[in-house]
């Protein structure tokens, strides 16, 4: 079920978040831990991650505990090789204390969860990372109700997006995939994404008042305020056939073609100074892209 936000689409899916398909291969898979980088040897995130990961994961944070000299801080990235998952590296954001006296620590609150998510971000944004996979953060003693957790997720996604969209910052990030192997807590969560869906959407412009003039100065109204633009069909077609598939390290000019993997035909209809391309797709949407970078 997919819940589309601008150019970033959210999405839920019945999966082990770290056990994700090569056919689901995401840039960076997200997990939240503790602080001193130690797992909890119970049951829960942290066993389910070393078992998809490999047994080189204690060693791989051992070494950059200390790196850090112990210990990093709270809502602190650090990017860690990704061992047998599939993504190009995976992240842990601390959101909890060191485990004392084998104790585990409190889960952390709505609050932590929603920083360490624009953490997350943040970080992926000065990276070029297209997308992202993202369990239930916040796991623990005194945890909020799972399928809350990924709703929590998904709101500060949407939240850090949008005020992006509003300072004119760029973010690279296209897909965020929420994963749960459970269908009790993906049934629950995708009704509170629904209503999450519904209070995210942008409130429509005013309309000029019709009663102004426009001088010969204004310019007139783009496609995209006139109506929904579409691409013309014989040239979707053509596209099918000689277009070549969308690479982030091609540079692109206006009026190019190319397939997405997940929209379709695209074409090129402008470039940003800060070095995007926005894009008309075959689906009625247009969307944001990097390219021209390695």
């Amino acid at each position: 079920m997919w819940y589309q936000a601008a150019a970033m689409d959210l999405s839920l899916v019945q999966a082990n978040p770290y056990e994700l398909p090569t056919s689901q291969r995401v840039g960076v898979i997200v997990h939240d831990g503790t602080t001193d980088l130690r797992l909890w040897p119970g049951p829960g995130p942290d066993r389910d991650l070393l078992h998809a990961y490999g047994p080189d994961l204690p060693r791989m944070l051992e070494g950059e505990r200390q790196r850090a000299g112990g210990a990093i801080g709270a809502g602190q990235v650090l990017r860690i090789i990704p061992g047998r998952l599939h993504c190009d590296f995976m992240l842990w954001v601390a959101t909890r204390g060191p485990e004392t006296a084998g104790t585990q620590a409190p889960a952390p609150t709505r609050e932590v969860i929603e920083q360490a998510v624009s953490s997350v971000l943040e970080y992926v944004r000065e990276r070029n990372v297209i997308s992202i996979a993202f369990p239930a953060l916040g796991a623990g003693p005194g945890q909020l109700d799972d399928a809350e957790r990924l709703a929590i997720v998904a709101r500060a996604c949407t939240k850090h997006y949008e005020s992006n969209l509003a300072s004119g910052r760029s973010t690279t990030v296209e897909e965020i995939v929420l994963a749960d192997p459970r269908l009790s807590v993906v049934t629950s969560a995708r009704r509170m994404l629904g209503q999450l869906a519904k209070l995210a959407a942008p409130t429509p412009a005013p309309s000029p008042s019709p009663s102004r003039a426009r001088s010969s100065g204004d310019r007139a109204p783009s496609a995209a305020k006139r109506g929904h633009p579409r691409l013309d069909p014989a040239e979707v077609q053509r596209a099918r056939v000689v277009a070549r598939p969308w690479d982030r390290a091609t540079k692109y000019g206006e009026n190019d073609f190319f397939i997405h993997a997940k929209f379709g035909v695209g074409k090129v209809v402008s470039l940003t100074p800060d070095g995007f391309i926005v894009c008309l797709f075959e689906d009625g949407e247009t969307r944001k892209l990097i390219h021209a970078r390695p």
